[in-house]
């Protein structure tokens, strides 16, 4: 009897069928509302203020020409011929740069030193083409000189600055002989224009600063007292003046002072 109720139930429990597909997913909810802010939490202890650290030392302040344009005027000379006057910068106690323009012609000259008594020179050299020509004087001369730049940039404290450039202030030294002959006259400018002239192949550059007749050959000069080249041009104070830059001036000097004479 116990065995054919078994077997009655194992016939009605037949076998599991497939799973059937999964439904649809519903509709997403409603987003909650956002939950309150928490509170502020205390502000935390600041921190200590360092010690100041020692001041620096006030910076060099920038160069005037007053501070050494009174004294460099008596690197200037004074240059007299029958048919021509002009000015000079001495560059040693014996040698002066000018304009060839100023001594073309000639194999000797005058030269007024500080506006001392004159003194024979002799041409040494030329270089028609730059429009530069070197003295020598007879005999070796005290007072000041200048000095040619190395190059035009300059390693000064801890910087490197250019000795010219366009824009940079300049001052122009050189003689009016209808105003005097013993005291040179300085105008102030700017560099306007650096020009590579051709043929030739030698720079020349532009300032805007007043120059007339008699200051050709005198020098440029920029703040920091450095000698930038040779007046050559001489007008009626239009601001068109040129000079010579100082890296023309080193590349023919040697040649000047064996006697180049072109």
């Amino acid at each position: 009897m116990m065995a054919l109720v078994i077997i009655g139930i194992f016939t009605l429990l037949g076998c599991q069928g497939p799973l059937g597909e999964a439904g649809k997913l519903g509709p997403q909810g409603e987003q909650g509302e956002q939950g309150r802010t928490g509170e502020t939490g205390s502000r935390g202890f600041p921190g200590f203020v360092g010690p100041r650290g020692p001041e620096g030392l006030p910076g060099k302040p920038q160069p005037d020409f007053s501070e050494f344009i009174g004294d460099i005027r008596s690197a200037v000379t004074f240059i007299n011929l029958a048919f021509s006057q002009g000015s000079g910068v001495r560059i040693s106690p014996t040698e002066i740069i000018t304009a060839e323009h100023v001594i073309r012609g000639a194999s000797r000259v005058d030269v007024s030193v500080e506006g001392d008594v004159y003194q024979r020179a002799t041409v040494t050299g030329y270089d028609s083409h730059r429009d530069l020509a070197l003295l020598t004087l007879d005999d070796p001369t005290p007072g000041l000189t200048v000095s040619l730049p190395v190059s035009n940039q300059v390693f000064a404290d801890l910087s490197q600055r250019s000795v010219a450039d366009i824009g940079y202030e300049v001052a122009l030294i050189g003689f009016v002989p209808n105003i005097s002959t013993t005291t040179p006259v300085v105008t102030f400018g700017r560099i306007g224009a650096i020009w590579s002239i051709r043929p030739g192949n030698y720079e020349v550059g532009q300032v805007d600063a007043a120059a007339t007749n008699g200051m050709s050959g005198g020098g440029v000069f920029n703040k920091f007292g450095e000698y930038l080249g040779v007046l050559v041009t001489s007008s009626s104070f239009d601001g068109n003046i040129r000079y010579v830059r100082f890296e023309e001036i080193k590349k023919v000097l040697d040649d000047l002072r064996a006697g180049s004479k072109q």
